[in-house]
């Protein structure tokens, strides 16, 4: 058995001359290609620490949380639970504002700083990409 992390294969890609990449196992299927007439692949990576989990892009008076991982968003902890936060909710820091499931494994984002939730920019159970907006805020 190969133990091998996404940015090894990635790494490995990059520098192989093949135009697609799928790797199958028991629990998930990885399917890379690049874009035609480049020779990056069509997979953006990143390096995620954990005191950089929320990217702010600032459009006039409001910020843009986007997602730090590729992965499915979801607005409640639980089918039956209420949702983390709604529009008009204010958060303080370190509140956790959504849950985005990667790999099967639930990650919960929080907000770095105290805000307000002007609008909720991704649906319930949508595929959400590294750096899709998520949240539109306004800082507190």
């Amino acid at each position: 058995m190969y133990n091998l992390d996404l940015q090894t294969i990635l790494h490995a890609f990059e520098h192989y001359p093949a135009s697609e990449l799928e790797l199958s196992c028991a629990s998930f299927t990885i399917k890379i290609k690049r874009n035609s007439g480049e020779n990056l692949p069509h997979v953006q990576t990143a390096e995620i620490t954990k005191a950089e989990t929320v990217e702010h892009r600032k459009t006039q008076d409001t910020s843009i949380i986007t997602s730090p991982i590729v992965g499915t968003f979801y607005l409640t902890p639980a089918p039956d639970a209420p949702p983390h936060v709604q529009v008009g909710d204010a958060v303080d820091s370190g509140s956790v504002i959504c849950t985005i499931e990667a790999m099967k494994m639930m990650n919960q984002l929080e907000a770095e700083y105290p805000c307000e939730i002007v609008r909720v920019l991704a649906g319930q159970g949508s595929m959400v990409e590294f750096g899709q907006p998520l949240f539109e805020v306004k800082r507190r």
